[in-house]
């Protein structure tokens, strides 16, 4: 296993959290977008936030450049799958009105990626970054795991709870007037998705090492000491909105 290939991850990403519609409206409206328009999803992965907008009836490129991520996404209506990266998407100059990226711009390198995604986009168009972040304080069984994995692998840290998106997303005068938006939400899920949840985190597998069957191990423990099935996990999902700077 590489770090950034979710090669074998692939199985265990369907677990992973859709994101706020009450969120997606907004975004929505920030960029200025709607029905019929043709946006990019960029590090679509297994197509999780792609079908939110595909239900949204946009016309999507969806842009990812693992092969086996992109053979795992269902057939969505109006998407069109690429082989592509942040920094070489393979789309056309000026032929999207929104880029969106979902729990996938930390793996971007932005000095290349910004100017590749401003070329895509129309004039004044949008870039729009988001992540899910859990809210650990607010769950037991969350700061319990949490637990788990810094007693087998302290370094783990999905590297983008801290960044200043802001500063980063508006670097090289490419993109300007970003905007913030946020939504808690919660997902409630049995305990099985709960323990495939863990296991679609590459820089957790990263991070433990050999020790990660240890630290899986643990985890199911917790699981297995509830006395329900069905599990709420809190979250935040925070975005960032740039728009397309004139060039």
């Amino acid at each position: 296993m590489a770090l950034g290939d979710f090669t074998p991850q692939v199985a265990a990403y369907a677990a992973r959290p859709g994101y706020p519609e009450a969120l997606l409206d907004r975004l929505l409206a920030a960029a200025g977008v709607a029905a019929g328009d043709r946006v990019a999803d960029v590090g679509a992965g297994t197509g999780i936030f792609t079908a939110q907008l595909a239900a949204r009836g946009l016309a999507i490129d969806a842009v990812e450049p693992n092969p086996s991520m992109r053979a795992q996404a269902p057939a969505l209506p109006g998407v069109t799958w690429h082989a592509g990266s942040f920094e070489a998407t393979a789309l056309p100059a000026g032929s999207v009105r929104w880029v969106t990226a979902a729990q996938a711009f930390h793996w971007a390198d932005p000095p290349r990626a910004l100017p590749e995604l401003h070329r895509i986009l129309a004039p004044g168009g949008h870039l729009t970054v988001l992540w899910n972040d859990r809210r650990d304080d607010a769950s037991p069984l969350l700061a319990a795991t949490r637990a788990v994995i810094r007693a087998r692998a302290p370094g783990f840290d999905e590297l983008y709870r801290a960044r200043d998106w802001a500063t980063e997303l508006t670097a090289g005068a490419w993109f300007g007037d970003v905007v913030a938006d946020e939504e808690p939400h919660e997902v409630v899920m049995s305990r099985e998705r709960y323990r495939t949840l863990w296991r679609s985190h590459n820089r957790l597998a990263e991070a433990a090492g050999a020790d990660l069957p240890a630290v899986l191990a643990g985890i199911d423990a917790l699981v297995d000491g509830l006395d329900r099935d069905d599990i709420a996990i809190p979250y935040t999902t925070r975005a960032w909105t740039a728009r397309a700077l004139a060039r």
